[in-house]
């Protein structure tokens, strides 16, 4: 994850519901653009048994060490453009897309893909950075949401809104903004991969992690982004 205080309070609304609506035996899960394919060991962690497959436009380093069976969870992954995943001609009863539909050109045809590789009774988690994020993070990806955009992708795909979270708060915010922002814009983040690991701070943030979701709770703008589970009509 690396020095990231809006991914560290996604991942955790991540585990939560993953642990809440992924099935636990016999999971077929999907994962639209699974990077280094790190996101399966979210899935093996909490003893999910079944079959994983990541993919994405391009094929990572990582993905040989990754694949194989890993406890109860056979994972394998394949490349693959999430605008045509309606020709993956399989079906999941677990879709997972953590912050990769603001990278793909046409997000409206992928979400359309995922529910139509969705099983009966199946469901749908995705990730996406709200528009407060253009401060965090500028000049990443295609686009932002709001809870409008996503309520039109949900219509847009024939999907009901089973369940939306806001990720973060103002105290998230700050933090990643005096964390991550200014030292990415004045030293290109070489400041973080030299002074923050030796300082540990990613530590740190775990340990004040339950402050920080408090006064989030308390104050519950700047959101840096959603997670959202969708379910088929």
């Amino acid at each position: 994850m690396g020095i990231s205080p809006v991914r560290f309070v996604t991942k955790n609304a991540v585990m939560t519901l993953i642990e809440r609506y992924c099935p636990r035996i016999d999971a077929s899960i999907l994962d639209v653009g699974c990077g280094s394919g790190n996101h399966s060991n979210l899935f093996v962690s909490q003893g999910i048994s079944g079959r994983y497959l990541g993919i994405d436009i391009k094929e990572d380093i990582h993905w040989h060490k990754r694949k194989g069976k890993v406890n109860e969870l056979e994972v394998s992954f394949k490349v693959h453009d999430a605008e045509f995943l309606e020709t993956l001609k399989e079906k999941f009863n677990f879709i997972y897309s953590f912050q990769s539909l603001e990278h793909i050109a046409n997000d409206r045809k992928a979400v359309k893909g995922m529910k139509t590789l969705l099983q009966d009774r199946g469901y749908i988690l995705i990730t996406v950075p709200s528009r407060w994020s253009y401060f965090l993070y500028p000049g990443h990806g295609y686009r932002r949401y709001d809870v409008h955009c996503i309520k039109d992708l949900a219509n847009q795909s024939n999907l009901n809104i089973e369940e939306l979270v806001k990720s973060g708060g103002i105290a998230t915010f700050i933090l990643h903004f005096v964390l991550v922002t200014i030292p990415d814009v004045i030293f290109r983040a070489k400041i973080r991969r030299i002074i923050y690991k030796p300082l540990r701070i990613e530590r740190f943030i775990q340990r004040i992690q339950t402050l920080i979701y408090k006064v989030d709770q308390i104050c519950p703008w700047l959101e840096g982004g959603y997670v959202v589970i969708f379910k088929g009509e």
